[in-house]
């Protein structure tokens, strides 16, 4: 392999590290709040993660809230879920979803009120979705 051969294989290799470094870099930040709405003195129960990450198991008190952000992903793909759990009720939802949120949710968080009948975003115009499927 001559030396020019060489310097140009380094100078690419250079040039996509670079390149995609400065990609990773520059993709948003989703942000979620979440608020405890299920009711007066109950306890909301919550555990989010991901395939990979695990955000760990909270509690709140009524109207209390936690809230996290995650990079979105260079493909859009970022989920993050969430088991909620109070008296006996045990739900689940897709708190975080790149495809979903990535234009409302990286410049301000959004914002999503649990209520029993299942959990509202509150950040732009107000939308209620369903609980998913059970396990």
């Amino acid at each position: 392999m001559s030396g020019s051969s060489v310097f140009h294989i380094i100078l690419n290799v250079t040039f996509m590290v670079f390149l995609f470094g400065g990609l990773c870099e520059a993709l948003p930040v989703l942000k979620a709040d979440i608020i405890n709405d299920i009711g007066p003195n109950v306890q909301l129960g919550l555990h989010c993660k991901s395939k990979h990450e695990d955000l760990g198991a909270q509690s709140l008190a009524p109207h209390q809230h936690w809230g996290f952000g995650k990079s979105l992903e260079f493909w859009g793909t970022t989920l993050f879920f969430c088991h909620f759990q109070w008296g006996n009720q045990s739900k689940w939802f897709n708190i975080l979803d790149g495809n979903r949120d990535k234009k409302e949710c990286d410049v301000h968080p959004c914002v999503w009120s649990i209520r029993p009948s299942g959990p509202c975003k509150l950040t732009g115009h107000t939308q209620c979705f369903p609980w998913n499927d059970q396990y």
